[in-house]
C-alpha cells in the first residue's frame, strides 16, 4: 500500500498535476527538513518577546518558512517603559529589526525569506505603519496590510467625516490624531484625548484616502478584512486569528503553521476541450489531501510551540493553478459569466472532495486533537481529520515548474520579462502559448518578435481567430471580473484567496477605491492591487507598447563584452565590423573604415541606433532585414570595377555581419526575416559570406 501510494503521488507531481509548496520540494528527504510554508509568530509587548520572535523568525526562514507578524501589541512611539524609566522606539523600529534578520537570512540555496507585516487601522502608529514602504528600499521583504475591521468599513459608508480614534494597546486609553503632526516621527504624546477637540483631526475617510493613495503610488498596504477573517476561525476558542502567511491566503493563529499544495487544473481538460475530467480530478484532490496530511506528520518543526499548534489543528491548504490556463483551453474569456460560473463550479467541486477525504481520514486515523469545541464539533457536527482543507495560494514558484498560469490569476502577460533573485532577466512567452504555438504550427520568429513587442494577438497574421478573445491578460480585464472571480473561489475556500488585481500605469487611486470597498462588499477577506512600474525591480513586467504609451529601456552593457569582427572590402575602403555579445545576445556593433574616407558620423549613428535597439530586446534579424540591401553610390560604382567589394554599402555590411555571429553561434536563420531564393522561392542559408539554397541550388555571394 505504501509503495502503491509513493507511485502515485510521484505521478501526479511528474506529470505536474499536483505540486506541494516549495519548502515541501526542496527539503523533503533533508536532515531536519522544514515542509510547511506559512507560518505565524506573535509579536508580545516585551523586549524579551520580541527578541524570541526574531529568534524564532531566523528558525524558521534559515529552513524555507515564511513568516506573518501583527505588531498591534506593541505599544505606541513615545510610551512609557516602567522597567527603565524611558519611552519605546514604536513598533516600526522593531518591525525593522525583523527585517533585517530576514535580509541577513539566506534561505539554503534557494531564496530569500519572505514576510507578512500586519497592524490594525486603529493602532495610533498607523500612519507610519501605512507610510513605511513609501521608501522602497525599506522592509523591501515584507508585505504590508491593513487590517480593517467592519466597524471601520462601516463608518467609511455611513459616517466618513468622523473623526477616527486609535486606542493604545496597553493602557486603552482612546485618541484622535491631529492633522498637524508629521507621518513619520509623531509620538503618542502628540495625539490628542478623543473627548477633546476634533475638529482638526484625521477623519475616518482620511485614513480610507491615505490608505488608498499608497496602495496606488507602491501596491501597499494591501487590506485584510480581519472581522470576516475570524468569522471563518475553526478553532475560535483556542484564541483569535491577528496575521497572515506573507501572500495573506493563510489565516493563522499565533504560532500556528500550514502546509500548501496545489491542482493545475489545465492538466485536467479533457482533450478535446469540452470540459474538465472531474471523475480524475476527483481523485487526484482526494490524494493530494492525503499528502498534506501526510506532510505533517513527516515534518520537522523548528519552535516546540509551532509543533503544538500546528498537530493540533492539522491544517492544510489545497488549492489550484493553471485556472485562466484550463479556461484558454476550455475557450472561455476570464472576464464572463461563463468564468465565473466556472470557477464556481470548479472550486466548490474540490471544496466537497477536500472535505470527504478529511472525514475519511479522521475515520480511518482520528479527528485532529483540537477538533473538540471546534465549529467542525458545535457548528457542524463532523469529525474532521483538518481543521482546514483549502486554500487559493499565488503558487508563484511552483507554478514555474509546472509551466502554467499562477493560483487563479489571469495570464499576466503573453511576453514579458521576469525577474530573478540575482536580479538577471528573462524574456519568455507564457508557457501555453508557447505550447500551442508549436503543436499548432504558427509560432516562428515573426511572431515571437511581434510578441515580444506587446502587439495584440488579434492584430498578428496566421493566427488562428478564437486566440485572441481567449489569451486576453491582467491589463485587459475590467478590476471588477478581478473581484467577481476571487469572491467566487472565496466562498468554497476554507481559508483565504491570494489574488492581486493587476492594473495598467493609467488607474487612478478612485479605481483603487472601487476595488477595495467591492471586495469588502463582495465577502472577500482581504485585497491587493498593484499598478504596473509602481515599484522598481517588479518580477514580471511588459516588454514595450507599441502604442507609444510606454517604452521599454535598452539593457546596460556590461563591463566586458566578448565578439567578432567582419572584414569587408568597401568603395572607399575596407570596413571592420565588430558585433559584440552579452548574456542575452548581440548587445552592441562597431564599424569603422581602414583608411580615410567613406561618411564616419553616418556609420557611428547606425551603429549606435543598431546597438541600442538590439538592446531593447530587437530581434537581430529584424535589423537584418531593415539595413540589407540599402545601396551606396561609392560601392555601386567600385562593384563594377572590383569583384573584391562584395557588400553594397555601410549598413549593408553591417547587416551581413549580423548574419555572420547569428550563423556563428548555430542560430536558426529560417525565419520571415531571412533572405529568399530569388530563383524558386525557398529560404536560403549563410555559407562562406554567400547566400545558398539547398533547393534549386541557386547562389548569391553579394
Amino acid at each position: 500500500m505504501v509503495q502503491l501510494l509513493t507511485d502515485i503521488f510521484y505521478k501526479l507531481m511528474a506529470n505536474g498535476k499536483f505540486l506541494p509548496n516549495s519548502p515541501t520540494l526542496m527539503n523533503a528527504g533533508q536532515p531536519e527538513g522544514l515542509l510547511s510554508a506559512c507560518f505565524v509568530l506573535p509579536v508580545n509587548d516585551s523586549i524579551s518577546e520580541i527578541f524570541e520572535a526574531v529568534r524564532n523568525t531566523a528558525l524558521i526562514q534559515k529552513a524555507g518558512g515564511g513568516t506573518g507578524f501583527a505588531f498591534d501589541k506593541l505599544r505606541p512611539t513615545g510610551d512609557i517603559v516602567a522597567s527603565s524609566g524611558g519611552t519605546t522606539s514604536g513598533p516600526v523600529s522593531f518591525w525593522r529589526v525583523i527585517a533585517e534578520t530576514t535580509n541577513a537570512i539566506q534561505q539554503g540555496a534557494h531564496k530569500r525569506g519572505a514576510n507578512m507585516g500586519m497592524m490594525d487601522v486603529g493602532h495610533p502608529d498607523i500612519l507610519k505603519f501605512i507610510y513605511a514602504k513609501h521608501d522602497q528600499m525599506s522592509f523591501n521583504n515584507f508585505n504590508i496590510s491593513v487590517k480593517i475591521p467592519d466597524s471601520f468599513m462601516n463608518s467609511v459608508y455611513e459616517n466618513p467625516d468622523a473623526s477616527h480614534i486609535v486606542t493604545n494597546p496597553r493602557t486603552q486609553q482612546r485618541y484622535t490624531i491631529p492633522r498637524t503632526v508629521d507621518l513619520h516621527t509623531y509620538r503618542v504624546q502628540d495625539l490628542r484625548p478623543f473627548d477633546e477637540i476634533q475638529s482638526d483631526c484625521f477623519t475616518v475617510l482620511d485614513m480610507w484616502k491615505m490608505i488608498i493613495t499608497n496602495a496606488h503610488a507602491t501596491g501597499e498596504p494591501g487590506v485584510c478584512y480581519i472581522d470576516r477573517v475570524n468569522e471563518d476561525n475553526p478553532t475560535p476558542a483556542l484564541g483569535t486569528i491577528n496575521a497572515t502567511n506573507p501572500c495573506g491566503e493563510q489565516p493563522l493563529l499565533d504560532f500556528e503553521a500550514c502546509n500548501l499544495g496545489s491542482l493545475n487544473v489545465s492538466k485536467f481538460v479533457l482533450p478535446d476541450k469540452s470540459g474538465l475530467n472531474w471523475q480524475a480530478l476527483g481523485q487526484a484532490t482526494e490524494f493530494a489531501v492525503r499528502f498534506l496530511d501526510d506532510v505533517i506528520d513527516a515534518n520537522h518543526w523548528p519552535i516546540p510551540e509551532i509543533r503544538d499548534v500546528s498537530l493540533g489543528n492539522r491544517k492544510i491548504g489545497l488549492g489550484i493553478m493553471g485556472f485562466a490556463d484550463a479556461l484558454v483551453l476550455l475557450g472561455i474569456r476570464y472576464d464572463s459569466d461563463e468564468a465565473v460560473d466556472f470557477a464556481k463550479r470548479l472550486s466548490g467541486f474540490i471544496q466537497e472532495k477536500a472535505h470527504q477525504t478529511s472525514r475519511k481520514l479522521a475515520q480511518q486515523r482520528g479527528c485532529f486533537p483540537n477538533w473538540k469545541g471546534s465549529v467542525w464539533d458545535t457548528k457542524h457536527h463532523t469529525p474532521m481529520r483538518n481543521a482546514t482543507c483549502t486554500t487559493i495560494a499565488p503558487t508563484g514558484s511552483i507554478n514555474l515548474i509546472a509551466r502554467c498560469s499562477s493560483g487563479i490569476e489571469p495570464i499576466f502577460k503573453l511576453a514579458y520579462k521576469r525577474r530573478a533573485l540575482d536580479g538577471a532577466e528573462f524574456v519568455q512567452l507564457h508557457p501555453l502559448l508557447e505550447r500551442l504555438g508549436t503543436e499548432q504550427g504558427w509560432l516562428n520568429e515573426r511572431v515571437r518578435t511581434q510578441l515580444r513587442l506587446g502587439i495584440d494577438l488579434r492584430k498578428i497574421g496566421g493566427l488562428p481567430q478564437d486566440l485572441g478573445e481567449t489569451f486576453i491578460t491582467a491589463h485587459e480585464i475590467a478590476p471588477e471580473w478581478h473581484i467577481r472571480i476571487q469572491a467566487v473561489f472565496q466562498s468554497n475556500v476554507d481559508n483565504a484567496v491570494s489574488k492581486t488585481v493587476n492594473l495598467p500605469v493609467d488607474a487612478t487611486v478612485e479605481d483603487v477605491d472601487r476595488i477595495f470597498k467591492l471586495a469588502y462588499k463582495s465577502q472577500c477577506k482581504g485585497n491587493t492591487v498593484y499598478r504596473d512600474n509602481s515599484r522598481e525591480n517588479q518580477v514580471l513586467s511588459a516588454l514595450g507598447a507599441p502604442d507609444g504609451s510606454s517604452s521599454s529601456a535598452p539593457r546596460p552593457r556590461p563591463r566586458v563584452t566578448f565578439g567578432q569582427t567582419s572584414k569587408f572590402r568597401m568603395g572607399c575602403g575596407t570596413l571592420f565590423v565588430t558585433m559584440n555579445r552579452d548574456g542575452e545576445g548581440i548587445c552592441e556593433v562597431f564599424a569603422n573604415l581602414g583608411k580615410a574616407g567613406g561618411c564616419p558620423s553616418q556609420t557611428e549613428a547606425t551603429c549606435r541606433a543598431v546597438s541600442t535597439a538590439l538592446r531593447s530586446g530587437v530581434d537581430p534579424r529584424v535589423m537584418i532585414d531593415q539595413l540589407h540591401s540599402i545601396r551606396c553610390m561609392s560601392a555601386a560604382v567600385a562593384k563594377k570595377s572590383n569583384k573584391g567589394v562584395d557588400v553594397l554599402s555601410c549598413p549593408d555590411a553591417i547587416a551581413r555581419a549580423i548574419e555572420e555571429t547569428l550563423a556563428s553561434k548555430g542560430s536558426d536563420l529560417k525565419s520571415p526575416f531571412q533572405r529568399m531564393c530569388e530563383e524558386c522561392g525557398h529560404p536560403m542559408r549563410w555559407e562562406a559570406r554567400c547566400t545558398v539554397c539547398d533547393f534549386c541550388g541557386y547562389s548569391n555571394c553579394g
